[in-house]
């Protein structure tokens, strides 16, 4: 059965950060390739920004406008031009949030050190506007995490009020009343961050589920359809068959349950038949064969429906063979006395789904129909093969003949025991 991981979205209500550190990372990789493409937008944009704003430079400043123009052009143009080249490399791409921390702390510090040659040539307070934006540009379109978005801001504030105490000319009430400036567009930057984020991530839980919920889905629509007919049922509803002129279809009955089942409670009795049943799946998987249905005590299995297999009737013979010998090994554990009667054939068949509602898969035809014969008509503990299968394993297997038996709507048919492989003696 499915078993759902149960997934473990709860925030550290300060940082974003998934509690599940293995859900956090998961998330990280995945922000990661989101943000990339926004994060070669937001560079180029900071770029384009930066080269415009060298008019104001030369409109503003009396003086220092090429001292601008160098900061402008020779040290931050390329961190940023630099920037935009490095996420397309692997190691940069990694490493994505340290990459544009750093250049949203390069460009702050270009605005500041720009500042000060406003402050120095100027009475106009402009210069205070532009630090502010690499502010806003952390929390709102750099693809920063919040909390990294957070430090990097931090950090700028502190390193602006170094440069302006240290380099220019502000009184401490100037600079006191700017910080409120500063730190009010981090309050409003990082309520938009810490908004964005938290959508984000509750995307990410969102899509998480959808995804558990399709494979859960998927698995449940495998245990009861072949993969290329849930695939076709996934494109088209409705009827569903196609022809087979090679398959082979087995039968397994288990003797004389009914009476067994007598003697038992009905919870019990379906714990017998699950586990007899559970075994009998784990051995279709292992020949790569095809449960089909089970009916009560009976169990159908076929190959040949997925592809077609030049040695399907050597794994579906050994399946029968190792049938057998899993339920002697059941009964010596659990303490039952279980029998089973298998019969084979192989024929064409239709293979296919009906309906929309409650489907099942099933097959039909005469091959089925013999099949079914061969086992009900069966000795106990035996496996009994049609003719046709009989031309096909007697190579390879050790088959008993039993002439001609009489089986119910067709008449007389040459029947054989398979006893085991030919090797094995």
């Amino acid at each position: 059965m499915y078993q759902a991981h149960t997934i473990d979205n709860r925030l550290n209500p300060l940082t974003l950060s998934f509690l599940d550190k293995s859900f956090e990372l998961s998330f990280r990789a995945n922000h990661g390739k989101k943000m990339l493409s926004q994060v070669r937008s937001a560079l180029i944009i900071a770029a384009g920004l930066y080269v415009l704003f060298a008019i104001l430079d030369f409109l503003v400043l009396a003086e220092g406008q090429w001292n601008a123009a160098l900061v402008r052009f020779v040290v931050i143009l390329p961190i940023f031009i630099l920037g935009y080249i490095a996420t397309y490399k692997t190691f940069f791409r990694k490493r994505l949030q340290i990459l544009v921390m750093f250049v949203v702390f390069a460009g702050g510090i270009g605005l500041s050190v720009i500042g000060i040659s406003y402050e120095a040539s100027t009475s106009s307070d402009l210069y205070l506007l532009g630090p502010i934006f690499p502010l806003f540009w952390a929390f709102i379109y750099s693809g920063l995490r919040f909390i990294n978005a957070m430090m990097i801001s931090l950090l700028l504030i502190i390193t602006y009020n170094l440069i302006y105490f240290g380099f220019g000319q502000s009184s401490l009430v100037f600079v006191t009343t700017y910080n409120f400036f500063l730190f009010t567009g981090l309050i409003i930057g990082g309520l938009g961050g810490y908004t964005i984020e938290k959508y984000y991530r509750l995307d990410f839980i969102n899509q998480k589920r959808l995804i558990e919920e399709k494979q859960k889905n998927e698995k449940l629509l495998l245990n009861i359809l072949p993969k290329n007919i849930a695939n076709e049922l996934k494109e088209n509803q409705g009827t569903i068959a196609k022809d087979y002129d090679h398959i082979i279809v087995v039968f397994a009955d288990l003797v004389k349950f009914s009476e067994l089942s007598q003697g038992h409670s009905a919870k019990d009795v379906v714990k017998i038949l699950n586990e007899v049943f559970s075994i009998f799946d784990q051995l279709t998987d292992k020949y790569c064969l095809e449960k089909i249905k089970t009916i009560g005590d009976s169990y159908m299995a076929t190959s040949n429906l997925q592809k077609q297999d030049k040695y399907a009737f050597m794994k579906i013979a050994d399946f029968a063979l190792e049938m057998n010998k899993s339920l002697v090994e059941y009964n010596r554990k659990s303490g039952q006395d279980l029998k089973l009667r298998i019969g084979m054939h192989v024929g064409e068949a239709v293979a296919g789904v009906i309906g929309v509602k409650k489907f099942v898969y099933d097959v039909w035809g005469t091959t089925v129909n013999i099949a079914s014969r061969m086992e009900s008509s069966c000795p106990i503990n035996e496996i009994q093969v049609s003719q046709a299968m009989y031309e096909l394993l007697n190579q390879d297997y050790l088959l008993e003949p039993r002439g001609e038996i009489e089986m119910k709507g067709f008449g007389r048919l040459e029947a054989f025991l398979l006893k085991g492989k030919k090797a094995d003696k």
